[in-house]
Parts: structure tokens; sequence; C-alpha cells
């Protein structure tokens, strides 16, 4: 077992990622704490996505070592990954539109079908908006209201760990605050989120601990709010002060 993992949930070691023959992640390290939101930021192509998805395990690392509750899962299948606890959440998820709200949750817990009806009334009662329109097709919900769904849709797994790839990608200020509040809601549940974005004020405000991404390394660590204002930061990342 890991000896750190009362302090660490996730942790990345000299990892090596390539994309097509192309060095995509270099010697990377990384750790992530239970039960708090840790953002990952950083500019077009540093590597932020790559590194969710090998995280994942949609991506096989050439070298390097991933740790998810002491365990190195870096070669294991995508399946075995989620039913250990850990879920990517990809840019753009969608609902399955000809399907029941009440359908696409039960899509999400077809991995481990024994807790569905519990997990189920933990969702209810994380989103009431949801249990009032589980019968409704979830093409027919809003775009925000989708958004729910497919993050809901993720808890259904028994998720401990959510990767989630620009959350807030299309989202109005009213939904965003929404969101806020939802994932500081998962976290009081007990579950940790490791948040990564092109919309860096709004991930960071909001992160308890934090890092800046650059060509594929990490370049920076710190509190969300305190990487907000560093210096090096604001160079490279010119509007990183923008809600």
């Amino acid at each position: 077992m890991n000896p750190d993992l009362d302090q660490t949930l996730l942790k990345v070691e000299a990892l090596e990622v390539s994309y097509h023959g192309r060095c995509i992640i270099q010697d990377l390290w990384l750790k992530v704490k239970p039960g708090r939101i840790t953002g990952l930021v950083g500019p077009n192509g540093a590597g932020k996505t790559t590194l969710l998805k090998a995280i994942g395990g949609l991506i096989r690392p050439v070298t390097g070592r991933i740790f998810f509750q002491g365990e190195d899962i870096a070669a294991l299948p995508i399946w075995e990954i989620v039913l250990r606890g850990l879920v990517y959440v990809p840019e753009g998820m969608r609902v399955f539109p000809q399907m029941s709200v009440l359908e696409n949750l039960e899509v999400g817990g077809y991995l481990d079908r024994s807790n569905i009806s519990a997990r189920l009334k933990e969702i209810f009662e994380l989103f009431p908006e949801l249990e009032r329109k589980k019968y409704t097709l979830a093409g027919r919900l809003s775009g925000g209201e989708q958004r729910l769904v497919t993050l809901a849709r993720s808890l259904m797994s028994g998720a401990r760990l959510l990767l989630l790839d620009d959350p807030f990608l299309g989202l109005s200020p009213r939904l965003t605050s929404r969101f806020h509040d939802t994932c500081r809601g998962l976290i009081q549940r007990g579950l940790t989120l490791l948040m990564a974005g092109q919309h860096v004020a709004r991930i960071l405000r909001g992160a308890d601990d934090a890092f800046l991404m650059e060509e594929g390394r990490i370049a920076l660590s710190g509190p969300g709010p305190d990487l907000l204002e560093h210096p090096h930061l604001q160079d490279i990342l010119f509007d990183a002060r923008l809600p």
C-alpha cells in the first residue's frame, strides 16, 4: 500500500505520455489529496486533457506510475479503473437524448448494479431538480440541466474521484454558480475533484489546491486563489482575471 495513503488519494510519478508519436507529457509529478477540489490550468496544448485521459485509463503512458488509493492503476483497463472509483468526465459529455433522465442515470451504474437504488436516492438528494424530471426525455432538458445529468450519471458508478475536463464550457454565469455549489456539495459528501480547463479564474477561485501545466510539466503549484495571483501565471494566461 502507498505509505502516505491517508494524505494522498491520487499520485502521479514521473509520467510520460505520447500521442500520435509526439511526446505530450514528460516527467510529470502530481498529488491529489482526498476531500478537496484540485484545479489544473495551463495554456492550450499544455497537456491537461491528455493527463486526465492518462489517469482515467483512456491513454496508456509510456513510462511512469499512477497510484489511486495506493494501487498502481496505469496498466488497468478503463472499466477496472471506474470500478475502483475513479471516473473521467470528458469535455462536452452528452446525455442520451431519447432516454429519460432516470434511464440516463441507470446507465451510469451498469458496472455495479447492486447499489443502484441507494445511489439514485443520493443523486436525487443532491440534484432535486433531476428527481422532479426523472421521467422527462433528457434531450428535452435545458443545456444546464443536461450538464447536471451527465455529472450525476458519472456519480452512479460509485465514484470517489471525478476528473472533470472543462466543466464550465458553455455555462452561463448563473449555471456556473450553480455548478460551483454542486462541486462543494460533492466534497461535503466525501468525493474528490480534479478539475481542468481553460476557465482559469473560475477553476482557481474554487480550488483548494492547484497546478499550472506548461509544455507537459507542472510549472507551479499552490492554493488555487494564490496561484491565480502569481505573476508567472498572469504572464502566460493573460485572461486569468476574467470572470
